[in-house]
C-alpha cells in the first residue's frame, strides 16, 4: 500500500485539478482515489487497442467503397471538357463528398507532407512521395463521423450524407442489420469518436457505460467483417478490466 505523503505527491504531479474528479468520485479518500485513476489508466489503454483496430477497420472499408465511387464520377463545366474523376478522392473528390471533407483533407495533406520530412534515411519509403494512402492515414476519425449518413433533417449536409451513403458508403458495412439508412452505424461511429477523444486525453472514464461504448466498436468491426470482430473480441480485455473499477 502506498504511504499516505507518496499517494499526496503523486496527486501533486498528476496535477490537482485533473485527480479532482477521482478524488470526489471516492469522498474525498486519496488512497481510493489513487486506486480508481490506476484503474483509468488500465482501462484507456484496453480501449485504446479496441478503438485503433475499429478505426482501422473504418477507414479502410469506407475508403475502398469511396474510391470506387469516385472514379464513376464526372464533372461537367460549360465551355469546358468533361473532368473524369480518379480513385484518389483525397486529392480530386468529386460532389458531395469534396465539400464534405475539403478542410479535413486540407489538414491531411499538411500532416502527410510533415510525415514524410520526418522520414528518416533508412527508411522504405524516404524518397516516396506523398499518396492518397498516407492522405487517408491522417484523416481523423471524426472524418467519418462527419460523412455518414444523420436522422437529423435539419444538418446543413444532411442531402450530401445521404447522397454519399446511398451511393458508396452503405457498401462499406455490407454485415450490417437492421439499419438501411446508415443511422445506427453513424450513431456508433459518433459514440466512439466521443470516447477516443476522452481516451486520447486520458480523462476519467467513471461515467462512460464501458459495455455499451465495447459493443458499439465490436458491433461496428462486425458490420463490416465478422472475422475481424472476432479477432478483436478475442484480444480486448476490456470488460475485465472494467469488472475490477475498485469504486
Amino acid at each position: 500500500m502506498a504511504k499516505h505523503a507518496t499517494i499526496l505527491a503523486i496527486a501533486e504531479h498528476v496535477h490537482p485539478a485533473r485527480f479532482a474528479p477521482y478524488i470526489s468520485h471516492c469522498a474525498n479518500d486519496p488512497l481510493k482515489a489513487l486506486e480508481l485513476y490506476k484503474w483509468n489508466l488500465q482501462l484507456s489503454a484496453e480501449f485504446q487497442k479496441v478503438l485503433a483496430v475499429t478505426e482501422v477497420v473504418l477507414r479502410n472499408a469506407i475508403d475502398r467503397e469511396l474510391r470506387a465511387w469516385n472514379q464513376t464520377c464526372t464533372r461537367v463545366v460549360p465551355g469546358q471538357a468533361p473532368h473524369h474523376h480518379g480513385p484518389a478522392w483525397t486529392s480530386d473528390a468529386a460532389t458531395p463528398l469534396n465539400a464534405l471533407t475539403r478542410e479535413s483533407r486540407k489538414t491531411a495533406k499538411k500532416h502527410a507532407y510533415e510525415a514524410v520530412g520526418a522520414r528518416e534515411s533508412g527508411h522504405p519509403r524516404a524518397t516516396a512521395a506523398v499518396n492518397h494512402d498516407d492522405m487517408v492515414a491522417q484523416l481523423t476519425f471524426g472524418v467519418w463521423a462527419k460523412i455518414l449518413p444523420t436522422p437529423d433533417t435539419t444538418d446543413s449536409n444532411y442531402k450530401q450524407r445521404k447522397i454519399l451513403w446511398d451511393q458508396a458508403v452503405e457498401r462499406a458495412f455490407p454485415h450490417r442489420k437492421n439499419d438501411p439508412h446508415g443511422h445506427g452505424a453513424a450513431g456508433r461511429v459518433a459514440n466512439l469518436h466521443a470516447l477516443r477523444n476522452r481516451v486520447s486525453h486520458m480523462e476519467p472514464l467513471m461515467q462512460v457505460n464501458v459495455v455499451s461504448r465495447h459493443n458499439d466498436a465490436l458491433r461496428l468491426i462486425g458490420s463490416i467483417s465478422p472475422e475481424t470482430r472476432d479477432w478483436c473480441s478475442g484480444l480486448s480485455r476490456v470488460m475485465e478490466v472494467n469488472k475490477l473499477r475498485p469504486v
